[in-house]
């Protein structure tokens, strides 16, 4: 009935009364208070007036999938946990079990947030979006690596659209404003030799932070940062949702080719001289684009090298980016 509740309340244009609501419903007046108090316990910013009702300010900011749902068009298949060790990893366990694809789990906290080459990530309640996407492509295991390309192409498309700042992507797994890090993407798989059986694809997008600490600060962003304004997490939440899952699905079914010179258009070190590591090992050289497989094409003293997402990490020469 709470749902009910805040579909009418998210739906009207002005204010609603008690009897309004109970009439419709079919509900007792004492209910529609008890479920307008519960929303408002949880975060939800709702006017009331004596002899006008009440009126929805803001939803609550929590990334459940009945408030993900007044926004999101395309993703629906949402599960929203308060705390988990890390969304991936419980994405995975979920796969195992014979979770669908297009199942999107969310989390408020993670207790042990991963990024790429087994790299923490941490966040507190409120700040982020993370989430992780499960897929179930069927293609084989090298295919796997362009994920990565969609789900990038996503989150930008979800944070200009929703929040305006023109973010851009930086291999293998990053997106970026102003040179610094706004989210990460981790894809992983499981799969036999030549069929994949899932894909988990995380992200973990920077929304609220005010600032961030120590050296953090040199190549982090979030997005209230980037536009100086507080964020709608849930909005941003189901816009990522829904363009990750169109730019995921339009790659598996129709290639590479469909996604692959948007990406390059949106890349933020194509012909940038850049430094790529490897272990204790740095090269520099001119990026010139990437291979239809993923991988990082280098211009070294003229001659150009490649490079695999799960091996290198990217670097500014000055800077992050």
């Amino acid at each position: 009935m709470r749902k009910e509740i805040l579909k009418l309340l998210f739906t009207a244009d002005d204010f609603l009364s008690g009897e309004q609501i109970s009439g419709t419903l079919g509900i007792s007046r004492a209910a529609v208070w008890k479920h307008i108090k519960a929303l408002k316990e949880e975060g939800g910013k709702i006017e009331a007036h004596t002899k006008r009702g009440y009126r929805l300010a803001a939803l609550p900011d929590l990334l459940k999938p009945e408030y993900i749902g007044f926004y999101a068009r395309r993703a629906s298949d949402i599960v929203w946990l308060r705390e988990v060790d890390s969304t991936n990893e419980y994405a995975k366990r979920m796969a195992r079990e014979g979770a669908p694809h297009g199942r999107i789990y969310i989390a408020e906290l993670q207790t042990r947030g991963k990024g790429r080459l087994n790299r923490g990530w941490v966040s507190c309640p409120g700040d982020a979006v993370q989430m992780s996407m499960l897929l179930r492509p069927d293609f084989e295991p090298p295919k796997a690596p362009a994920v990565t390309f969609a789900a990038a192409l996503g989150v930008t498309s979800a944070v200009r659209r929703v929040c305006g700042i023109d973010a851009k992507i930086k291999w293998p797994n990053d997106v970026v404003y102003g040179g610094k890090k706004l989210c990460g993407i981790l894809t992983e798989m499981s799969s036999d030799m030549d069929r994949v059986e899932y894909i988990v694809c995380g992200m973990g997008l920077n929304v609220n932070q005010q600032e961030f600490p120590g050296e953090v600060a040199e190549k982090a962003v979030s997005v209230r940062i980037a536009t100086g304004e507080e964020q709608d997490r849930v909005r941003l939440a189901a816009a990522m949702a829904d363009d990750v899952l169109a730019y995921c699905e339009r790659y598996i079914s129709g290639g590479i080719d469909t996604i692959f010179d948007e990406y390059c258009a949106n890349s933020v070190i194509i012909g940038k001289e850049i430094k790529v590591l490897s272990g204790n090992e740095t090269v520099t050289g001119v990026c010139r684009g990437f291979s239809k497989q993923g991988e990082l094409l280098l211009d070294i003293d003229g001659e150009t090298q490649s490079f695999m997402a799960g091996e290198v990490s990217v670097r500014g020469m000055e800077q992050y980016i």
